[in-house]
């Protein structure tokens, strides 16, 4: 699978954990480094967090390099590119496109809270 299909597929939820981790190191990360990094949930064994990160290495979104006794791990998928490309597909599949569809399944009959509202305006100033 090449570098392009691999940031267009959707990852699992653990996979993905595993990632964001991966992405939130300076590269090459170990094994360990990852373990550390994954949600308090994820309690797993090393052998199931290598299990995960082979798996990401034949699904093109990992390289494992030996160094000394342990791997050692690049990410090959750029987090802001892959993460950019699952949200556009949520948006566009769930909401059809529509931001308000997006904001009334965020906030219903709430009142948007200002800081989301201020965070918005300042993006949208930015992007004129």
């Amino acid at each position: 699978m090449s570098e392009m299909e691999s940031a267009f597929s959707r990852l699992p939820d653990a996979e993905l954990d595993v990632m964001l981790a991966v992405w939130r190191c300076e590269a090459p990360v170990t094994t360990a480094r990852v373990a550390v990094l994954l949600p308090e949930a994820r309690n797993w064994k090393t052998a199931t967090l290598i299990s995960f990160l082979s798996r990401l290495e034949k699904r093109g979104f990992l390289r494992a390099e030996k160094e000394g006794r342990e791997y050692v791990y690049t990410p090959l998928v750029d987090r802001n590119e892959y993460l950019g490309n699952l949200t556009r597909d949520f948006f566009s599949r769930v909401h059809g496109g529509s931001i308000g569809s997006m904001l009334d399944a965020l906030f219903g009959k709430e009142p948007i809270p200002d800081e989301v509202l201020d965070g918005l305006l300042s993006w949208l100033e930015g992007r004129s």
